[in-house]
């Protein structure tokens, strides 16, 4: 059984101990655990070493952090990581080697307030995966009445859970905990006017970390395919390979499809609107799929599976996606309607909003 690394003992900030601009982290084991081991962060979706220190009665590690963040500690080797909040400071660790778990953490206002939001997501956690238990369950005896309720409650703990990170988030946003909560919990369903708010609130003086700097760039993004706003062009290439322009379906009610053959909720939601499409393509809708594939034997295999027949361009960069920058994509599924006039009327949509706003179109 592989070993799993836990904070049992005290992360404590202790001021009189260090200059306020370097941090040093003393990491004590019940016996030798690595030759080595390192502090990690994440830079553009990148897992980035940034710190290492080798054994000697336990782990060193000594440097300095522009503003407070979120890093892991991983054991050389290992697979487990330990996440907290770093900033400068002198920090004690214990660690052992029970279930993966996070021990009190004390004197660290970041770490206090985000262990104290995981508490209180852990419950959603808890029914989430009860809850899919019973969805797979449904699924292998074709019970499409439990299917049916089992959605319905989900959509219900979806919001539920939402509601209490926007409500610990807006309480907090005076510190990098709060900010942090908006970054890896609330942005993916923001639009303009949600984002604007929260960040509207955020002190000036805790405007210094990198997910506020995410999020005001994300911000301004928005900002440009907002409602009403001329959509921006762009072009790609098609799985022929040749260039595919959005301007080219000017004159015809139009939606922006991001979605990737790897991603679960596309590939689920593409019978509907497939059957979308088909409802209302002889009366002018058109469809634009931008992928967010690499791999384009994979992009192209599930246009063929799912029986998208409509036209498809990307240029395999994932999440580096040109058009899904310009939009602000941040999780697909993602949808945008355009009008004939290549102005913006619709924006995160599902698909049966999609389906009423398309029958008063064309009404």
């Amino acid at each position: 059984m592989r070993k799993v690394f836990v904070f049992l003992g005290v992360l404590a900030f202790l001021s009189s101990c260090t200059s306020d601009t370097t941090y040093e982290i003393s990491v004590n084991t019940d016996g030798k655990l690595a030759d080595k081991a390192y502090l990690i962060k994440t830079v553009e979706r990148q897992q980035v070493v940034f710190d290492s220190a080798q054994w000697k009665d336990g782990f060193v590690f000594k440097g300095n952090v522009e503003f407070p963040e979120l890093v892991h500690f991983q054991l050389d080797g290992g697979k487990e990581k330990v996440s907290f909040f770093l900033e400068n400071g002198t920090y004690t660790v214990q660690l052992d080697t029970q279930p993966l778990a996070i021990a009190t953490i004390k004197g660290s206002e970041p770490n206090s307030l985000y262990l104290s939001f995981l508490d209180s997501a852990k419950r959603f956690t808890d029914k989430n995966q009860a809850m899919y238990a019973g969805y797979q369950k449904a699924q292998q005896e074709q019970d499409t009445v439990a299917l049916d309720s089992i959605k319905i409650v989900a959509e219900q703990l979806y919001e539920a859970e939402q509601t209490m990170a926007k409500q610990f988030a807006k309480a907090n946003l005076d510190n990098v905990a709060g900010i942090f909560v908006v970054r890896s919990k609330l942005v993916y369903t923001m639009n303009y006017d949600d984002l604007n708010a929260f960040l509207s609130e955020v002190p000036q003086d805790r405007k210094n970390n990198p997910y506020y700097t995410y999020l005001n760039e994300h911000l301004q993004k928005l900002a440009g395919t907002r409602v009403g706003k001329t959509a921006p062009d762009f072009t790609m290439k098609d799985t022929a390979g040749n260039d595919i322009s959005l301007s080219d379906f000017r004159g015809h009610y139009t939606m922006i499809d991001f979605w990737a053959s790897w991603c679960g909720p596309c590939r689920r939601a593409n019978p509907f609107v497939v059957e979308i499409y088909n409802d209302f393509k002889d009366k002018g809708f058109r469809i634009l799929g931008v992928s967010f594939d690499q791999s384009r034997d994979a992009w192209i295999k599930a246009i063929h599976d799912d029986e998208l027949t409509w036209t498809h361009v990307s240029d395999l960069k994932v999440w580096d996606n040109a058009a899904g920058k310009i939009y602000g994509v941040n999780s697909i599924p993602h949808t945008v309607l355009i009008d004939p006039d290549g102005k913006i009327v619709a924006n995160r949509f599902e698909h049966e909003e999609l389906r009423e706003k398309l029958e008063e179109i064309y009404k």
